[in-house]
């Protein structure tokens, strides 16, 4: 048995011994177990990395705890392993001394059996290398269910930081926008070809530019972003950045007699080439963009930002000034009208076209200077002479009826359900009609009016305004009355009102007249009582001659006498 004995040197770097172990001496020492201690020092040690390292993995009071309940399927510790060797080996001694067959017998049995237990120890020591054992490998098994079941699931994820910092791929890109240049696209406009400054000689690419534009227009949304965590947006984000449209102020009441208000950049400031008089200034009904039209026949198209309202597009429309312009109801056309012409100018801003609409020739000569579109987009309403009201189809612009007033008409509204117009004229006197049957159904002298000049109707209230300045309030039930009598009369400006309009909420009242520098109101319902910090005295709006909230609420034009969009942010309306 002593020629199959081998020792390995666990400690290369001690200087070896000068001593010569003899084979009597090496029987001796695996008898008293000298090696075994050896043996289980060195398991000592692995036990110990492997604890270090389970720590680093999953944290400390995971081991702890994993080892504990991992100890009762393991085999003994080193340490109890040699207690029970150590009496071992003194039995074993105490038989040699007595020299008897029987001890001898024992002897080499408790031989055999320390060989099979080094050989069962060498084979722990190494169980991670060799699974061919079947002990050992129920004892791992048994070790990682019991960690498992104490982990969380993504802690081993969190420690090693798996799974973090990574870019993700954008879904599709076209190869072909890193070959097309800016300069390149310049090339190809059919109008002022080598007239674009910069643009024709840039060497930009053509998809950066056109997303830098972007980005400075709109910004970039969370949800566009690849280096963002996977669950840092939700649909809420998305849908709450896609649909303020919607939203309005939260619940909270408008105060009453202080606006907080902020005025931004003029709508048209990138151009200020719409006339030296602003005519028309109007938002679209589902997008951030704006409407700036003037006398000078152009109409142009800007992007609602606040910052800097970039322009989008323009359009002329020749010999043709422009009294009034309008989006549709659905946003996808702009329709022009001029006191000097008997047509309308219609562009329709998904083809890029322009074209004419004519009047039908029963209505006769007639401006189309002042005219209104409901708010379903079924019926155009054209102001014409001598107290006539005609009525066309919003859809195909033919001749359906015309209305008749008895004096001539000064002023026209939709009721906000497009059911019913109102119309004002010089007799003083307010017309209510079924659009669906043309006839009147109410008809009231407007309390203290010499001449109508200007309506405003929402759910709740009917505003009158008249050639002296004043305006008086009705409440939407009185003014189905033969006789009304106001709810409140508002005397803030002394010449003729020619603008009012409510905004979407019904909580401001805009009043203007163009006869007077800065004469413009703001009122608030159902108070009824006037902003007094509004206009601001430092900010001459000089003659306002138009009118117009944001689809929310959130923003307000005024177009002057100077060529200027004027642009308010109303900060008690949260969203566009």
């Amino acid at each position: 048995m002593s020629d199959q004995l081998f020792f390995i040197d666990t400690n290369p770097d001690e200087e070896p011994s000068e001593e010569k172990v003899t084979t009597a001496e090496k029987e001796e020492n695996q008898v008293l177990g000298t090696e075994d201690k050896e043996a289980a020092e060195k398991r000592r040690k692995n036990k110990d990395k492997e604890r270090s390292l389970s720590k680093f993995l999953f944290g400390a009071a995971v081991q702890d705890e994993g080892v504990d309940l991992a100890q009762d399927d393991r085999p003994s510790s080193p340490v109890e392993s040699s207690s029970e060797e150590d009496e071992d080996a003194e039995e074993l001694e105490s038989a040699d001394n007595d020299e008897s067959e029987e001890n001898l017998d024992e002897q080499v049995e408790s031989d055999d059996e320390d060989e099979v237990n080094k050989d069962a120890d060498s084979q722990y020591d190494n169980a991670e290398m060799d699974d061919s054992e079947e002990d050992d490998a129920d004892d791992d098994d048994n070790d990682d269910s019991n960690v498992q079941e104490l982990l969380p699931e993504d802690i081993f994820s969190n420690n090693l930081n798996l799974g973090r910092g990574k870019k993700r791929k954008a879904a599709w890109k076209d190869e072909a926008d890193d070959s097309v240049l800016v300069k390149d696209v310049a090339a190809n406009y059919k109008k002022a070809s080598g007239k674009h400054g910069l643009k024709d000689v840039s060497t930009e690419k053509y998809g950066r530019t056109v997303e830098r534009r972007f980005r400075s227009l709109v910004g970039e949304p969370n949800w566009a972003k690849l280096d963002r965590d996977e669950d840092s947006d939700s649909d809420e984000e998305f849908f709450r950045e896609t649909t303020d449209l919607l939203d309005k102020s939260g619940g909270k009441s408008l105060k009453t007699d202080f606006l907080e208000f902020r005025k931004l950049k003029d709508m048209n400031c990138e151009t200020y080439n719409e006339g030296t008089v602003i005519r028309s200034t109007e938002f679209h009904p589902t997008s951030t963009v704006g409407l700036v039209a003037g006398l000078n026949g152009t109409a142009s198209l800007f992007q609602i930002d606040g910052k800097t309202n970039p322009k989008i597009q323009t359009v002329n429309f020749k010999d043709f000034p422009i009294k009034t312009a309008k989006f549709s109801s659905d946003g996808n056309e702009v329709l022009a009208g001029s006191q000097y012409h008997s047509l309308l100018f219609l562009y329709d801003m998904m083809a890029g076209k322009i074209s004419k609409v004519q009047l039908n020739k029963k209505i006769g000569k007639v401006n189309t200077q002042r005219f209104e579109v409901s708010p379903d987009g079924k019926l155009i309403a054209v102001k014409g002479r001598f107290g006539a009201i005609h009525l066309l189809s919003g859809r195909t612009k033919e001749f359906i009826r015309t209305l008749q007033m008895n004096e001539e008409c000064r002023a026209l509204k939709f009721s906000k359900q497009g059911s019913q117009l109102y119309t004002h004229g010089d007799g003083g006197e307010v017309y209510i009609w079924d659009v669906g049957s043309g006839m009147c159904v109410n008809k009231f002298a407007d309390d203290g009016c010499i001449g109508g000049s200007a309506l405003a109707v929402n759910s709740a209230y009917l505003a009158t305004g008249s050639s002296e300045g004043v305006v008086n309030i009705y409440s939407a039930a009185k003014a189905q009355l033969s006789d009304p009598k106001p709810d409140k009369v508002i005397m803030n400006l002394t010449t003729q009102i020619n603008q009012m309009t409510f905004n979407p909420t019904g909580e401001i009242l805009a009043i203007s007249s163009e006869s007077k520098d800065s004469a413009m109101k703001l009122v608030h319902f159902p108070s009824k009582r006037v902003f007094s910090n509004f206009p601001s005295e430092a900010f001459n709006l000089h003659r306002v001659n138009s009118l117009a909230f944001s689809p929310g609420g959130g923003y307000m034009s005024a177009g002057n006498n100077r060529g200027a969009a004027l642009l308010y942010r109303i900060k008690h309306y949260k969203d566009y």
